[in-house]
């Protein structure tokens, strides 16, 4: 028997429109109860910070890069565009996030030790790749952490542990060293 009977079907849905998606009205209910309490503000306003106080300061730092270049696409361009993109995506975090508030279903698990953990790890994985960088080739070390963060983060099997770190390194060569013509 159908649920909507009782009540009739949910706000925006037509019943008789054979086109509509009926389970997007269901995942996405007209009215959805969102938190705005002071804890939940912060958590969400503290990474919101962050990204705009980053894309100040490299903003800031990217008006002290000086060539002899005077073009429109000069060295200050991208360090540019990469910091008002980071102060444009922070301010959109605090009105989508601290002022409007989250829904349940987006509140982060609580901290657990193996989510620490594989935090630190990462990180530890991230900083050997820096230190590999001109000790080993690009596409080794590039491989190597590929399979290492897969493996961390779920990739069970051959084909994620293999393949998708080949089409990782791969995609990241013909990027870097032939369409870019980076000496890596």
């Amino acid at each position: 028997m159908n649920d909507h009977t009782a009540t009739g079907p949910p706000a925006g849905l037509n019943p008789t429109d054979p086109g509509q998606d009926h389970a997007e009205a269901h995942i996405h209910p007209a009215s959805e109860v969102l938190v705005t309490d002071r804890a939940h503000r912060l958590r969400e306003l503290v990474p919101a910070a962050v990204t705009i106080g980053l894309g100040v300061l490299v903003l800031v730092l990217a008006q002290g890069i000086r060539s002899g270049v005077r073009v429109e696409l000069g060295p200050p361009f991208w360090p540019t565009m990469l910091a008002w993109s980071l102060i444009v995506f922070g301010v959109l975090q605090v009105v989508v996030n601290v002022l409007r508030g989250v829904s349940r279903a987006n509140l982060p698990d609580p901290l657990s030790g193996w989510g620490i953990g594989r935090m630190l790890l990462t990180a530890v994985i991230l900083v050997g790749y820096l230190m590999l960088w001109n000790v080993l080739q690009f596409w080794l070390i590039t491989f190597a952490t590929s399979v290492a963060l897969t493996a961390l983060y779920g990739g069970r099997g051959w084909r994620p542990l293999l393949v998708f770190p080949a089409i990782v390194t791969a995609l990241l060569h013909f990027l870097f060293v032939v369409a870019l013509r980076v000496n890596l």
